[in-house]
């Protein structure tokens, strides 16, 4: 088993990892016995005597452990093998099969914000079968295994074409060269900058002044106020235009896409050299391709966001790399995030 993923004759089986949620278990367990030992004596009779408390907490923290565990391990523990024909999803208690000629299936992503600062997210599959919409919550799959999953019920690789003709008169019809306009991206970078320099300019001024001998009994001693505000909010910035700069620096201006590979400006990126293409989909607000390469070494590239625009636009490019990666289906995967 590889992060959830096991291989089972010619079926696949995508499940949490058992390690990972018997860590999880053990933790949360350990946790909730050790808030039951400190805070459930507060609660109980002060008349009571230690044997009796002892023994209630004991209790307590075995029903804790019990519940965990049956919830963790048992009750959230989706299971889905996937055979050439049909898909089989096991929960608690339940387990259909679905025929994969008459089923359709597609991906739920929620992206969880707490004051505007991401804090988590759940996946899920959703089955439509029978004229039924059914959504199986999948709780402690992991990106990796959540996108093979999707990768094996809703590939994006091309079929085999028929009429291998007609099939390179519609690639030659896509375009094979692309631009990247990244000075959005710049612009943002570059203004940071300069608002950094000149707040961290006036700290650097206000504290000069600060220590000129009479100046905190001058009627400009206020001015020592811009030092905590200016610093701070200059150092924000340039953090701020690092990260932004880092970004850029992965925002290639041309992309060539041909039957050999792809090339990001001056690098040769050749298909034969990679384990995956991870591209995100067209909706997404930040467009990625991601290669893995041999011995797990991945570099990542940003293609679009509301501050950097592809020509033709991105549809368009993930419709070449589909067509010029159809001879090998295994390549090129949806990175769902």
């Amino acid at each position: 088993m590889v992060d959830g993923v096991s291989v089972v004759t010619s079926a696949q089986v995508f499940r949490r990892h058992p390690v990972r949620s018997a860590v999880g278990a053990v933790v949360l367990s350990a946790v909730l016995s050790a808030a039951a030992l400190f805070l459930l004596p507060r609660m109980l009779p002060r008349t009571m005597d230690i044997e009796t408390r002892g023994i209630i907490v004991l209790v307590a923290a075995i029903v804790l452990t019990g519940i965990v565990c049956t919830s963790m391990l048992w009750l959230r523990n989706t299971r889905i093998v996937v055979r050439p024909d049909t898909v089989e999803i096991g929960r608690a208690g339940n387990r259909e099969t679905y025929d994969r000629s008459t089923t359709a299936f597609r991906s739920k992503i929620t992206e969880h914000r707490t004051n505007g600062i991401r804090s988590g997210i759940t996946r899920a599959l959703v089955v439509y079968s029978a004229g039924r919409e059914i959504t199986v919550d999948l709780p402690g799959f992991t990106r990796s295994t959540f996108n093979e999953l999707m990768a094996e019920l809703t590939p994006i690789a091309s079929p085999a074409p028929a009429d291998p003709v007609e099939a390179a008169r519609a690639r030659a019809q896509l375009p094979s060269s692309f631009t990247v306009d990244s000075s959005k991206e710049r612009a943002l970078a570059t203004g940071l900058t300069i608002a950094a320099v000149v707040l961290l300019v006036v700290a650097a001024a206000a504290t000069a002044l600060a220590f000129t001998p009479g100046f905190l009994d001058s009627e400009l001693s206020a001015l020592v106020l811009l030092i905590p505000f200016a610093g701070v909010a200059g150092i924000g910035l340039l953090i701020g235009a690092i990260q932004r700069q880092r970004v850029r620096t992965r925002i290639p201006a041309h992309i060539s896409v041909s039957h050999h590979g792809i090339r990001l400006d001056d690098v040769d990126v050749p298909f034969a050299q990679l384990t995956r293409i991870w591209l995100t989909p067209t909706g997404y607000p930040v467009r990625r391709i991601r290669f893995e390469r041999a011995g797990g070494r991945s570099t990542t590239h940003i293609l679009g966001s509301n501050r950097v625009q592809m020509t033709p636009d991105y549809g368009d490019f993930l419709l070449t790399v589909r067509a010029e990666t159809a001879r090998m289906p295994e390549l090129l995967r949806l990175d769902l995030e």
